[in-house]
């Protein structure tokens, strides 16, 4: 009976905190981070496809950005300037995003891009002026082609709501990218 009277007093105690549950504040339950509530997933529900899927976006984000700024400074067309300045712009905003839920999922990104990433970085450094554009913008056509696969598989098969709403957020942005590549490979 006492035990009930105890529960009951930390009951009106929490009501009148404004807790929504009781159980918690009384140390019956220890809470459960909500999805909703933060925007994205617990760590908990993330599957090996999820968090696969946030290393190579974060790996493919960082090549971009890099290339997209060399392009913006070595491209000789004013077309692949715009592609590499959108990709900077784009590819910087969305890998703020996925480091972010990295973050607070317990997520652990790569510091760097993949080894065939930084191999085709070199290759567009050391590429002459004259052919540079082609060359960027066969690679960068590659980079997106793949992770718009990679996107599409993580809408299919990955477990969390919050990572897959990522990934259904990015697919448009990575579609207008290829768009916008395969539009610049016609006029050069």
């Amino acid at each position: 009976m006492r035990i009930r009277h105890l529960f009951l007093l930390v009951a009106a105690v929490a009501a009148a905190s404004g807790c929504a549950d009781a159980r918690t504040s009384a140390g019956l339950e220890s809470p459960a981070p909500s999805p909703t509530a933060t925007g994205t997933a617990t760590a908990g529900e993330l599957s090996d496809q999820d968090r696969i899927w946030m290393k190579k976006i974060h790996q493919g984000n960082l090549a971009e950005v890099q290339a997209g700024r060399l392009a913006a400074d070595k491209a000789t067309a004013a077309k692949v300037k715009e592609v590499g300045e959108l990709l900077v712009e784009d590819h910087t905003a969305l890998d703020e995003k996925l480091t972010d839920a990295a973050g607070k999922l317990g997520v652990k990104l790569p510091t760097t891009a993949s080894g065939a990433q930084k191999k085709a970085a070199q290759a567009l450094e050391s590429a002459s002026r004259a052919d540079f554009d082609q060359e960027f913008l066969a690679a960068m056509r590659k980079e997106h082609s793949e992770a718009i696969a990679e996107t599409q598989t993580e809408i299919k098969k990955g477990s969390s709501s919050g990572v897959k709403a990522m990934a259904e957020d990015a697919l448009p942005q990575l579609q207008h990218h290829l768009d916008m590549i395969k539009e610049a490979m016609k006029t050069g």
